[in-house]
């Protein structure tokens, strides 16, 4: 007798939970890491030359948050063989006979997230396991791995000291992970803020064309940088300093200052 499926309701209702969980982790990624790209502006016509009004996105490239995204289902899934979503809805992943997949097979069946998410929230991946008998997305079909209700599981769970191991490193990981965006945040964070600045027009005499920077220093909770640019307007050379101050989280650095001169 085969092993039972679980349905693709619950596996949905699994999913939704997991990509809301998956979404904060892009937000913070896109916070921390990601620079301010401008979508929609208009022109101040005063002499400061920059925007009176625009909308923006902070992103990262797209293959980060996919990254993060296949960590997040392959952490949790190689370790406790279910995801937040999957434990809530009580589903699980096995190997074809029931049993606990391994890392390397969880690791496969989420790399292929990618195809299986196309064109849009798992439409390929749904379709085939649809079509399959035993509902089998493609990185099922790939790593040879099952999802099925929990109770048909087979063999012994987790013992309570392999589930406090296993969680400990969850715990680590997320502290990890948390310390690094932090450290980035304030060290590694201001060349961004800098470029988003200058994006948004904020250098003396509006948008740029493109600019340099040199060496920064540090005062404290400030930091400045000798910047070279080419106003998008004007066309014209300008050389200064540009003033940034950390305001904490989340607001991050922000620009404060900026002195120039544009012959």
């Amino acid at each position: 007798m085969g092993i039972e499926p679980a349905s693709l309701w619950s596996r949905t209702l699994a999913i939704v939970v997991d990509l809301f969980v998956v979404s904060v982790i892009q937000a913070v990624i896109n916070g921390v890491f990601g620079s301010e790209q401008i979508t929609n502006a208009i022109l101040n016509t005063s002499t400061s030359g920059g925007y009176s009004s625009y909308t923006s996105s902070t992103t990262v490239d797209g293959v980060w948050l996919w990254v993060a995204a296949i960590a997040y289902f392959a952490l949790l899934e190689g370790l406790f063989g279910d995801t937040l979503g999957k434990a809530v809805v009580g589903i699980r992943v096995t190997d074809l006979n029931g049993l606990p997949a391994g890392w390397r097979a969880v690791v496969i069946r989420n790399v292929l997230r990618v195809i299986d998410y196309l064109p849009g929230f798992y439409l390929v991946g749904a379709l085939v396991a649809g079509f399959s008998s035993r509902r089998q997305r493609i990185g099922d079909h790939v790593a040879g791995t099952l999802v099925v209700p929990a109770r048909a599981a087979v063999g012994p769970g987790l013992t309570a000291e392999q589930r406090r191991r296993r969680v400990g490193v969850l715990v680590g990981v997320m502290v990890v992970f948390v310390a690094a965006c932090a450290a980035f945040a304030y060290w590694g964070r201001p060349p961004i803020a800098l470029g988003d600045a200058a994006r948004r027009g904020q250098f003396p005499g509006g948008p740029v064309a493109s600019f340099d920077h040199g060496r920064a220093q540090w005062t404290g909770g400030s930091v400045s940088y000798p910047v070279t640019y080419t106003l998008a307007g004007s066309g014209k050379r300008c050389t200064g300093r540009i003033t940034l101050d950390w305001f904490g989280f989340p607001a991050g650095w922000q620009m404060s200052g900026g002195e120039s001169s544009c012959p």
